[in-house]
């Protein structure tokens, strides 16, 4: 596994998308097994950022002695993460990095666009206009440096929204669930986010959605959020994939509840 970054991005950022993503289901103080998972996923999210897509064996006694724990615990946290969509295990040939497919990216994304505008109504009655106008506040502060590229500000200004909205949900289930698709889609999100133009069409959608809600059109939020998320796929699968962007929403259009056929 590799050790890069991503333009703009040092160790803290990781930091800060795994306190943002799992933050709140660590303990107190951490156990071994937390230790391992968290510098495993940093890692694993470092690779994405950098562009890395072949598939590498995870060596779990390597890891051991680069982490300073035991076998056992990396085993433990292997097998969460293999459970959370980021690892693949072969029973015998052990933990593998995950290599993702056109597949996989229609269905991680469809479904966050699904729970994700649910999630969105389950909050907007405890929605502060406060954080809503502080969220607008940075997206602007962004948006004026974005000449700059300024990757680590743009995906902090990103996970904090889609955080807010989540998490004031209040429904555990769905956070967890959603956290756990985000990781999936950490691992090439970092490194689409370097196409200057991707980051531009972002704070577009995000300000249609912040508005909508400060506006208190809830239903024209959720709506604002699912085309949104529809919007990152479409730019991961032409932009990582190669993927022809009229054949990806001629597909989504058919895939729509209004086009099915009975």
């Amino acid at each position: 596994m590799g050790g890069g970054g991503g333009d703009g991005l040092d160790e803290s950022m990781y930091d800060e998308m795994f306190d943002l993503l799992w933050g709140r289901d660590r303990g107190v103080v951490p156990t071994a097994v937390d230790h391992a998972y968290e510098s495993i996923w940093k890692r694993l999210m470092m690779d994405g950022a950098d562009g890395t897509s072949k598939e590498c064996r995870l060596s779990d006694a390597a890891l051991a002695t680069q982490l300073g724990v035991s076998r056992t615990p990396v085993r433990q946290a292997l097998t969460q993460l293999a459970q959370d969509g980021l690892v693949r295990v072969d029973p015998r040939r052990g933990f593998w990095t995950r290599i993702f497919t056109v597949k996989d990216i229609h269905e991680i994304y469809d479904l966050r666009a699904t729970l994700e505008a649910l999630a969105l109504r389950l909050a907007a009655p405890a929605l502060d206009a406060s954080a809503l106008e502080r969220e607008l506040d940075l997206l602007h502060a962004v948006r004026a440096r974005i000449a700059a590229r300024p990757v680590a500000l743009f995906l902090r200004c990103d996970l904090r929204l889609h955080n807010l909205l989540i998490h004031a949900s209040g429904n555990e289930r769905l956070i967890r669930f959603l956290a756990t698709l985000r990781s999936q889609h950490g691992l090439f999100q970092i490194r689409d986010t370097a196409y200057h133009a991707r980051m531009a069409a972002t704070l577009d959608d995000h300000e249609r959605i912040l508005q909508a809600l400060v506006d208190g059109r809830v239903d024209d939020a959720a709506v604002a959020l699912a085309a949104h998320i529809a919007h990152a796929k479409a730019f991961v699968l032409v932009d990582l994939f190669g993927q022809d962007e009229a054949t990806i929403h001629e597909r989504d259009a058919t895939n729509r509840p209004d086009h099915a056929h009975v």
